[in-house]
């Protein structure tokens, strides 16, 4: 895949520089999502963050997927469930990072969300493209997914 608009043709470069814009994506409609529930709806925090964390979920696979690995797995439940699974890893790694932030240091909720992103990205990244999108090499045991 090359990205023409920067003329990026390794592919494991235009990859991440990918996740990053469409993470970005899901991002604002994380952050969009708790700062609404929890400034304008009054829902606590930790409760807007998790909510707000699935949304971005979702909309961080559904990039992915089609547009940045170009996966065409016809089994989108079970990738989903994958990727869902490697995204509770980072959900508990956000909630956890944010509560620490905010109840142990004081922090302001958005800026703990902020510094728990930096840090979640990474396992993210890592964990999804060798997970998530590359369920084509775990297919070559087909006893373990199809349980036999």
């Amino acid at each position: 895949m090359t990205l023409r608009f920067l003329n990026i043709k390794n592919e494991k470069i235009s990859q991440v520089v990918y996740y990053v814009f469409f993470a970005g994506a899901a991002t604002v409609c994380d952050f969009g999502i708790l700062y609404l529930l929890t400034d304008k709806a009054h829902f606590h925090y930790f409760i807007s963050a998790a909510i707000s964390y699935t949304v971005g979920m979702a909309v961080n696979y559904t990039l992915n997927k089609f547009f940045n690995f170009k996966d065409k797995d016809k089994k989108i439940a079970l990738q989903f469930g994958v990727f869902a699974g490697v995204a509770l890893v980072g959900l508990a790694l956000n909630q956890a990072i944010i509560s620490a932030l905010v109840e142990l240091f004081g922090l302001w909720y958005m800026f703990a969300k902020a510094v728990s992103l930096l840090l979640v990205m990474f396992w993210s990244f890592w964990a999804h493209k060798n997970i998530t999108f590359n369920l084509k090499r775990f297919r070559k045991n087909k006893d373990i997914l199809d349980n036999k």
